[in-house]
């Protein structure tokens, strides 16, 4: 890329390429953003954000567009309530209405309803309507807060939404939004408490969460949760401690974990994991160190990794 970054986001577009927006640079937060394209291996400019941005969720709308949501911005750490949306067919930014709160590390995702789910920072959610182009509130989580947990879309089109940190403390507790009827519950909680951890739904339908950190210890223990049962197993823990990773389920149907951070820092090693068996082996090396970097699947089935740290 033209510009080293990290907190930023990589979104697929329809075309097959891949929009990178926002993050922190070398200069500090940015609105600059690149598409890569795979057919040319090669990075363009792109059109800017209004606002420079990170921690921010970039959401691939069923219309090809891109909402782009709140954030951190300037070094003064002010939490954004600002949207905005990409068109890839005219390389354009337009604004769209503002978020009811302001949030930075929070979570979109796109429900089966087309329409986008937004919580974190704090137990309120909304849900934003492309057709609308409106946001509205949904229910909230259960008290009390927590921050920093990762979600998933389940096959049902519900959300599980996994630990966390509350108080400082690092969590085990999970809850599932059910769109259907606007309702959140609390359901049983992992086996660890952890945070910076990654979620990823199988193509079983069961959902396989990996490493993270807590309380000053970083992660290499894996747990899967069966919707079905509604209860969490531990399977084989990955090779290498792993937080701020990134985990990629490939068309095989195998998850690829890749970089994050362990005791010694950023890490170059990968692994993958493969359902039929519940077990991970090492993969080949990254080109370089890196810990809160992107990786996207591609039509190709390779897998672009981007920046970090």
């Amino acid at each position: 890329m033209a510009i080293p970054r990290e907190f930023h986001t990589a979104t697929l577009l329809n075309s097959g390429k891949v929009l990178v927006t926002g993050g922190q640079g070398p200069t500090g937060y940015l609105t600059e953003c690149e598409i890569y394209d795979p057919s040319t291996g090669q990075w363009h400019t792109a059109a800017s954000t209004s606002k420079p941005r990170k921690y921010h969720t970039a959401t691939l709308l069923n219309s090809g567009q891109v909402l782009v949501t709140g954030g951190t911005t300037t070094e003064s750490d002010v939490l954004l309530n600002s949207s905005e949306i990409y068109d890839p067919l005219t390389d354009k930014w337009s604004h769209t209405a503002s978020m009811t709160a302001a949030r930075s590390e929070h979570t979109a995702i796109l429900l089966n309803s087309s329409k986008v789910l937004v919580f974190g920072n704090g137990v309120s959610s909304e849900i934003y309507d492309p057709l609308t182009s409106q946001w509205n509130p949904a229910s909230s989580m259960k008290p009390p807060a927590r921050y920093y947990s990762i979600a998933a879309l389940l096959k049902s089109g519900k959300v599980l939404v996994t630990g966390g940190v509350l108080s400082s403390i690092y969590q085990a507790n999970c809850d599932i939004y059910d769109p259907s009827i606007n309702e959140w519950d609390t359901i049983a909680n992992m086996a660890r408490p952890r945070a910076a951890h990654t979620v990823i739904s199988l193509n079983s339908g069961k959902v396989l969460v990996t490493g993270g950190e807590t309380n000053g210890d970083v992660l290499a223990s894996c747990e899967i949760y069966d919707p079905l049962t509604g209860k969490w197993n531990n399977v084989t823990s990955m090779t290498d401690e792993r937080s701020q990773h990134t985990t990629t389920l490939l068309k095989s149907g195998k998850v690829l974990a890749t970089g994050g951070a362990g005791y010694t820092r950023s890490m170059d090693t990968s692994e993958i994991y493969d359902p039929s068996t519940g077990k991970w082996d090492p993969s080949a090396r990254l080109s370089i160190k890196r810990y809160a970097h992107t990786a996207t699947l591609l039509n190709s089935g390779k897998v672009l990794v981007t920046s970090g740290v």
